[in-house]
């Protein structure tokens, strides 16, 4: 057994496919699928099965696969110190409930000056749990009550929602969810604002995103119930309400399960959960001792 053979493994499992991870190692399909024959080979077992939601790791390769990830880890380790200038890389790819994502780029940024060797892509997708579950995404920063069993994850904070407006803009025009998230996200958070059916029903204009939603009341088109950690920030927003507690989430960063993290992924996810927690807590406080 070899630990090249365990690496492309470990990068299969991430990736999803074999085409996807001969991209990130900078290989073609063929080689990735030869090395993972070559490693069933040498330890006698198949390391995948057939799924309803695509090939998984066996029970035996399950437990190969958290073998490959502790002596990644330890290589890993090694490496920093003996040569502690040499940076993680690799590629993440982000997606966010309604496009919250976007809301963060300040945050992603500081991460890619301190680890710029890792490349991260927002995905224009509107339901992380899907896009993970299919393996379009490696981490998702979704707003849910709890994470379904097959994810892991860490709760980062809790967001509460209220309505906004421009500063001196008319108050009348309500906006709310189109079809498309209320499709993406059925009955969670975005019930805070009229969605679907319900807001076609009321004639008002509908927006499938969070910045879409955001901008269209940044530039008074009408009033929404916006986060409140973003819309707080915005001079030229004004808060018509308080937050209604039943429209609280929390903010979690979630991954597959079965996959272990790659070390890019992981530097990401400590990263992230630090930074946003920071942001999403001291913006509470701020407004918890100006009330």
């Amino acid at each position: 057994m070899q630990w090249d053979d365990l690496r492309y493994y470990l990068a299969a499992v991430r990736a999803g496919s074999y085409t996807a991870a001969g991209r990130r190692l900078g290989v073609n399909r063929t080689t990735v699928g030869r090395r993972i024959e070559a490693l069933e080979e040498a330890v006698g077992i198949p390391l995948f099965h057939e799924t309803p939601l695509g090939h998984e790791p066996t029970r035996q390769g399950a437990h190969l696969l958290e073998t490959a990830a502790r002596i990644e880890a330890e290589v890993e380790a090694l490496q920093a110190r003996i040569a502690p200038s040499v940076q993680h890389e690799g590629h993440v790819r982000i997606a966010g409930s309604g496009g919250i994502v976007a809301e963060f780029a300040a945050e992603l940024l500081a991460f890619q000056e301190v680890m710029p060797r890792v490349s991260v892509e927002l995905l224009g997708e509107l339901d992380p749990l899907d896009a993970i579950t299919y393996r379009r995404a490696d981490l998702g920063l979704a707003i849910i009550r709890k994470p379904p069993r097959r994810m892991a994850g860490i709760e980062i904070a809790t967001m509460s929602q209220a309505r906004y407006g421009l500063r001196g803009g008319k108050r009348a025009r309500q906006l709310g969810w189109g079809h498309e998230l209320d499709a993406a996200q059925p009955g969670q958070w975005i019930t805070a604002n009229p969605s679907g059916d319900a807001a076609e029903a009321l004639g008002l204009t509908t927006f499938n995103s969070w910045p879409q939603m955001k901008q269209a009341v940044l530039s008074g088109f009408g009033t929404a119930k916006l986060w409140c950690f973003a819309a707080d920030a915005e001079p030229m927003l004004e808060r018509l309400d308080e937050p209604d507690p039943r429209d609280d989430y929390p903010l979690w960063l979630i991954h597959r399960a079965k996959a272990p993290p790659s070390p890019a992924l992981s530097g990401l996810i400590d990263y992230l959960g630090k930074a946003l927690a920071a942001r999403l807590c001291d913006q509470t406080a701020s407004r918890a001792s100006s009330s």
